[in-house]
């Protein structure tokens, strides 16, 4: 079926939005000559499930609407299709509509979609999944574990959730293998691949990263005090990290972790992750997924 879109939407996602975003995708479609549907996910993994379920009908556009969980869940099927991504961002984060400039006014986002252009972008790959903003082993990961625990979903829960880490988080030993060159290790505060320039709430640690330059942007930073910490956080704020001696950003193709640890935890688009396994590959994947932006 020619353009289709389907919409498949988190209806918990930004404290109930989603239920608010239906209604309004239903209204304004409602009086287009396009043909289009609606499905609501119902747990974490579903969008999985439905835009596989969606692919078979041979959409022109499948629109994730939830938060950078969502995102990803849905983007993931789409990696290799001819099938294009478009994205209302309703979630906390919202790393990587930001970073195409999608508005997370809801209006404007339905909007950009009705009149909207297509562009391809790079695909991060951790081990056999994608992420399309970013990764992280260090202490992102902790901080993103105690935020899916916390009951407040905002900045104020970020921030919560990023003083508890650093106050607790121990640097991770890994050996690294960058591009099959010569490996190297040592114990790590932060570690962090990056296909994005923007990790969420106007939060950026790789400021100069680039969605379809066919690199990925590779952040370590080797343990820190606790006044080394500080000049992090002020360094990443002032999106001037590049800046902080114990900071080392290039850029890669494919990146190898391996640990004497039997589990890693780790962000992935802003989602906790465990990999029950002591080897982590991350790699680049060029022009992988289509993708909506507004005009």
């Amino acid at each position: 079926m020619k353009n289709k879109i389907i919409f498949i939407i988190n209806p918990i996602a930004g404290k109930g939005q989603g239920k608010l975003v239906e209604s309004k995708i239903q209204q304004v479609f409602a009086n287009k000559n396009i043909d289009f549907s609606t499905v609501l996910t119902e747990n974490v993994g579903h969008a999985i499930t439905l835009a596989k379920q969606a692919i078979l009908l041979n959409p022109t556009i499948i629109v994730a609407c939830g938060g950078d969980g969502t995102i990803n869940e849905v983007a993931q099927t789409l990696v290799g299709t001819d099938i294009a991504l478009g994205i209302i961002p309703i979630g906390s984060g919202n790393g990587l509509a930001a970073n195409l400039k999608i508005p997370k006014n809801i209006d404007l986002a339905i909007d950009g979609i009705l009149n909207h252009s297509k562009t391809k972008i790079d695909v991060g790959k951790i081990n056999e999944n994608y992420f399309f903003s970013n990764m992280g082993l260090g202490i992102d990961a902790a901080v993103i574990d105690n935020y899916s625990q916390t009951k407040k979903r905002n900045f104020l829960g970020y921030v919560t959730a990023s003083t508890k880490a650093m106050l607790q988080f121990k640097p991770k030993k890994f050996k690294i293998e960058i591009d099959q060159n010569d490996a190297f290790d040592d114990a790590y505060y932060f570690v962090f691949c990056s296909n994005s320039n923007e990790a969420g709430y106007g939060i950026s640690f790789s400021p100069n990263a680039k969605l379809n330059d066919g690199k990925l942007d590779f952040l370590v930073v080797k343990k820190l005090n606790i006044l080394q910490q500080l000049q992090f956080s002020a360094c990443v704020l002032g999106k001037c990290i590049e800046k902080m001696n114990r900071a080392k950003i290039i850029q890669i193709n494919n990146v190898k972790f391996k640990t004497d640890e039997p589990k890693t935890v780790a962000q992935v688009d802003g989602e906790a992750v465990i990999f029950e396994k002591n080897s982590i590959e991350v790699s680049i994947v060029v022009n992988a997924l289509n993708i909506i932006v507004p005009n």
